[in-house]
């Protein structure tokens, strides 16, 4: 059991962030002169995977999703986040961190629920750039000598003043998967932004535009971006959090919102040997 964390800070004049090697979490993001732009929960509970931040889903999403249907998998979002990654201290400065993990990592069991043949080997770098602008690039390399199948996900919590007064702007009219129904059911969003009310909201969008978050309440707009991947995930558990999720405080739901550029499901990567696949997730933050 994990019961200390190794936690960095990358600071410059332009931003600052702090980051855990368990999980390779960025647990914070604060451009410089304004408010935090990714949420980090009044506690952290050991022994658990860290709440809040930026989670790291691999090699699975949720309980993992095979031959069209879920798989089981355990733990939940994979074993990356739960995971004490490697730093890259060449690759490390005021302004970057370079985390690495690979199959040496992660113990036969865990292994052996990857789609991949009987001995699965794989490597993955996780790039995290500070500055105006936080940058994430999640890369997987197969080094095995059969295909390597994974899903994936930069679980990205937003800090917002008042969840109840956002606006999601960019996902207008796309076709999503409401995971708050059993079956998962197929859905449209109407011709008008993702709002949030109070009610658990957890949708996977067939879409991967450029979105805008608006946050009236602290008077700025948070634009997110994604690369190689054809899927975003927004979640918020809304007041169900009160009384159903035991690692957060009453109340904490108002405060965030989870946009993750996500490959899961019928998207998973596949990977033929010598293979590599980068995710990318770029957030920066326009003041009124």
């Amino acid at each position: 059991m994990i019961t200390t964390f190794t936690i960095r800070n990358v600071a410059n004049e332009d931003g600052a962030a702090q980051i855990s090697d368990f999980g390779a979490h960025v647990l914070s993001w604060t451009p410089a002169g304004g408010h935090p732009a990714v949420w980090q929960p009044k506690a952290v509970y050991l022994g658990k995977p860290i709440r809040g931040g930026v989670p790291v889903v691999l090699p699975w999403f949720a309980l993992g999703f095979e031959h069209g249907e879920i798989a089981g998998k355990k733990p939940k979002h994979g074993f990356a986040r739960t995971t004490v990654w490697h730093v890259d201290e060449d690759a490390t400065d005021d302004r970057r961190i370079r985390y690495t993990l690979s199959d040496a990592d992660a113990t036969p069991e865990l292994l052996a629920q990857l789609h991949s043949g009987a001995s699965p080997r794989f490597h993955a770098v996780y790039d995290i750039e500070v500055g105006k602008e936080l940058t994430m690039t999640l890369t997987v390399t197969n080094d095995g000598t059969e295909p390597l199948r994974y899903e994936t996900a930069l679980h990205t919590h937003f800090h917002v003043g008042d969840l109840t007064q956002v606006s999601l702007h960019g996902l207008e009219g796309s076709d999503y998967l409401d995971a708050t129904v059993a079956g998962y059911p197929p859905r449209v969003q109407p011709d008008e932004p993702v709002t949030f009310d109070g009610t658990t909201v957890d949708r996977i969008y067939y879409s991967t535009d450029t979105l805008r978050l608006d946050d009236p309440a602290w008077d700025r707009v948070i634009v997110i971006e994604a690369h190689g991947t054809k899927q975003t995930v927004t979640w918020n558990p809304g007041t169900a959090a009160d009384t159903e999720i035991g690692d957060m405080q009453p109340g904490e739901w108002h405060n965030f919102v989870a946009i993750e550029a996500a490959a899961c499901r019928e998207y998973a990567i596949e990977l033929a040997p010598g293979e590599s696949h980068a995710l990318t997730q770029r957030i920066s933050v326009e003041n009124r």
